[in-house]
């Protein structure tokens, strides 16, 4: 009787890990990101810039700036934000390049300006990068003979993922990029101090590949980095960085096929190096676009 009662407790609770795992495989690796207020503009940083609105291939409307070069140029930098960012965090930290280049932000869907929808590990938002650079092509196709990719957390993975795929693509800088889909999203989740084990968080992984019909790893940069075919490829990570480790930078700098380039920046966490490292940053990508862009 002991033995049947253990045994059905054992099977009860196996049961009830399965069915909390199903139930977490719905926000796993797609969920709703935390909507910041853009609170940057082109024009608080004296720069012309024209409003873009286009709709990605799910229909939602994404909004975006294209700021053009102080001189005219053939030459666009396109810039992809973090999870939970939006498109004027990278405004302030990159509008020095406009000297140059012309600059085109936008906004994921479900953040800063653009329509509501679900976010993900980047095999979503791979289809907003598409479609803004379809929109450039289709729009502005004398600015971008030559195109190149700044992303930072998931917007680097779709760099990696769009710069694999894209000829017009030229180079890419990828800053605090993880390796893998099921990597960051169990990051995500030990960040919020989830509870779940490891286990039954694999376990949700395999329900939501299965339930959504998605493979998250086929966009993952650890997949696509190699696939850049010489193309440049600039890595940062910062050193203090907890959600996308160096460890992950110097793994995709493995995996990067020449030219490359990988830039550990010391006392930095997940979106702090343009602070820390000041005008050796600005020097730093400067450097890189007006080498292989």
């Amino acid at each position: 009787m002991t033995i049947y009662i253990i045994f059905s407790a054992v099977v009860l609770i196996l049961l009830l890990l399965v069915y909390v795992a199903y139930r977490e495989s719905n926000n796993l690796i797609s969920e709703t990101a935390r909507r910041s207020k853009v609170a940057v503009f082109p024009d608080q940083k004296h720069l012309a810039f024209e409003n873009v609105i286009f709709k990605n291939q799910d229909g939602i409307t994404l909004k975006g700036w294209f700021v053009p070069a102080e001189q005219e140029s053939d030459k666009t930098i396109v810039f992809m934000h973090g999870w939970g960012m939006n498109k004027g965090m990278l405004l302030k930290t990159t509008a020095f390049l406009q000297k140059k280049y012309n600059l085109f932000y936008f906004d994921f869907r479900g953040t800063g300006e653009s329509g509501d929808g679900k976010s993900s590990v980047g095999y979503i938002e791979v289809r907003d990068c598409s479609a803004a650079l379809k929109t450039l092509m289709g729009t502005r196709a004398d600015a971008c003979k030559s195109i190149g990719l700044y992303g930072i957390d998931v917007g680097a993975a779709c760099a990696i993922y769009e710069g694999s795929r894209n000829p017009l693509v030229k180079c890419v800088v990828a800053q605090g990029c993880y390796f893998s889909a099921e990597q960051i999203a169990l990051r995500r989740k030990k960040e919020k101090k989830y509870f779940l084990s490891l286990p039954v968080l694999k376990m949700a992984l395999y329900f939501a590949k299965q339930r959504s019909g998605v493979n998250a790893e086929a966009f993952s940069p650890a997949e696509n980095i190699a696939k850049l075919e010489g193309k440049a490829v600039l890595i940062i990570n910062g050193a203090d960085d907890e959600l996308t480790e160096r460890r992950d930078g110097k793994k995709l700098f493995h995996l990067a096929k020449e030219p490359k380039e990988l830039w550990i920046v010391a006392n930095a966490g997940h979106t702090q190096v343009s602070e820390v490292s000041g005008e050796q940053y600005k020097n730093r990508l400067q450097a890189f676009f007006d080498k292989n862009l």
